[in-house]
């Protein structure tokens, strides 16, 4: 695609303009309420593309990768060379424009884009050998850099929104729509507020120098926004003063559940100075996120190339990770809950699953551990005190565990289910498609269905009576 599509009064309700984040970026012209549809758009180009939902292995014929290029980038070198490759055999139409969004420079680059610009450099003399036809080679570096930097999934470059900076708290999100892109905004936004959105996914509910590395590695920028400079909460642990440590670093039971809401945190990132004395600790703490990021990331390519086994094969993997997290970070820290929330999608996925095999409601223990889990998880997300909604990430499991709760039949599980509901209608209404809305809607009203038929069966006895 070449052509864009974007909502009619884009122009006058956003400008581009300097950001206090030290690039160009998309500002309000207007006032957006949550939930506003700000813009609509299609891709400029499309680089580096997936096919059949998998995402490909550009170029794999590449064997060999210089040296001087780091193993976390040997995939963007090969993709750096594919994107190459389509900006050659494009069309003239739009380079220009594509070639205006922003790009590491020799001038401008920091030491991050310094990595980013190497590989380009490489990517583009492997080009220059391998390419037998003319071309604009100054051009072809920049588009390379420019897709390191601005594109979507599937390679996709957009004008407008691939100029929508980062924010780790940010005030819109993005949904895609096929290949179009549409923005929303999150929260209210104010006349002259710059709009942001988040690189993350996920990884935006982890701590701080988590989301930097993050961003460093994929995106070649060091994150300065309002949260990574503020309160690390995500990064909470158990007081290791008021909690003393068993063997192996871990927390005793009462510590690690947290049950009666009674333990006492700090928030314990990398340059805290709460745990200067507790090196064994710290130690531990670095263990642990390095196997959760590991294992989420793991995840997350499964799913991105489909994989069929991503769910039945690393359960067991899952819940060891998750009880290592519990028992040395404790039960409000991001690597808890994040692994949490994929082990509770997990559990209601499979409940789901058996009542449509079998027609069999789950057993009550399983039903009882999830709902604690999502109550967990409510608080974690409601304690990072974020723009977006807890909708955002918590939708599908508390969808999932209403809907458990009303396949139980009885009105008080169904009516509790609705307690959950309620917590996410406006992000629903906001949100989410109309059929989603639908299920919502329905799960909502399932317990009143008790209260018709039980005046149905009191007006029935009255007759009988008379």
């Amino acid at each position: 695609k070449t052509q864009s599509k974007e909502h009619p009064n884009f122009a006058t309700m956003t400008e581009v303009k300097q950001s206090t984040y030290g690039k160009l970026g998309i500002f309000a012209t207007k006032a957006f309420k949550t939930g506003d549809e700000i813009l609509i758009e299609s891709p400029a180009v499309v680089l580096a593309s997936s096919t059949a939902g998998k995402q490909q292995k550009p170029e794999a014929s590449i064997k060999v990768v210089p040296a001087s290029i780091d193993d976390d980038l040997h995939g963007t070198f090969r993709s750096m060379i594919a994107v190459g490759k389509s900006w050659v055999e494009n069309s003239e139409k739009r380079k220009s424009e594509i070639l205006d969004l922003y790009f590491p420079t020799a001038e401008s680059s920091s030491k991050i884009e310094d990595r980013i610009r190497n590989v380009a450099k490489e990517a583009l003399q492997y080009l220059q050998k391998s390419t037998k036809s003319a071309a604009d080679w100054e051009s072809v570096e920049k588009a390379m850099l420019v897709w390191s930097c601005n594109s979507f999934q599937g390679g996709r470059i957009y004008l407008k929104i691939s100029r929508v900076n980062h924010s780790c708290d940010p005030n819109s999100v993005i949904q895609a729509e096929g290949e179009d892109q549409k923005m929303l905004a999150a929260t209210d936004i104010a006349l002259g507020d710059e709009i942001t959105i988040s690189y993350l996914g996920s990884m935006m509910y982890t701590e701080t120098e988590v989301r930097r590395e993050k961003l460093r590695k994929t995106k070649f920028f060091h994150c300065e926004c309002v949260r990574c400079v503020g309160e690390d909460i995500a990064a909470r642990i158990p007081c290791p003063s008021d909690h003393p440590r068993q063997s192996q670093q871990s927390l005793n039971e009462d510590a690690q559940y947290d049950d009666d809401q009674s333990v006492k945190y700090i928030c314990a990132s990398s340059e805290s100075s709460a745990l200067e004395k507790f090196e064994k600790l710290k130690k531990s703490m670095a263990v642990v996120t390095s196997r959760v990021v590991g294992f989420l990331e793991e995840q997350e390519s499964a799913k991105d190339k489909n994989s069929e086994d991503n769910d039945s094969n690393d359960e067991e993997v899952l819940e060891e990770h998750l009880s290592l997290a519990r028992s040395v970070m404790g039960d409000k820290h991001w690597t808890t809950n994040l692994l949490l929330l994929l082990l509770l999608d997990r559990r209601l996925s499979q409940m789901s699953s058996t009542m449509l095999t079998t027609q069999q409601i789950p057993e009550m223990e399983d039903v009882a551990e999830a709902i604690d889990s999502l109550q967990r998880l409510y608080r974690y997300v409601e304690s990072l005190k974020l723009k977006l909604h807890p909708g955002h990430i918590l939708g599908d499991v508390i969808i999932g565990t209403a809907r458990t709760l009303v396949s139980l039949g009885d009105m008080k599980s169904q009516k509790y289910g609705a307690e959950w509901l309620e917590k996410i209608t406006d992000y629903v209404d906001k949100f989410e498609s109309q059929g989603r809305q639908k299920v919502v809607s329905t799960l909502s009203v399932a317990w009143k269905k008790h209260d018709r038929d039980s005046s149905d069966d009191g007006k029935n006895s009255k007759k009988q009576k008379s």
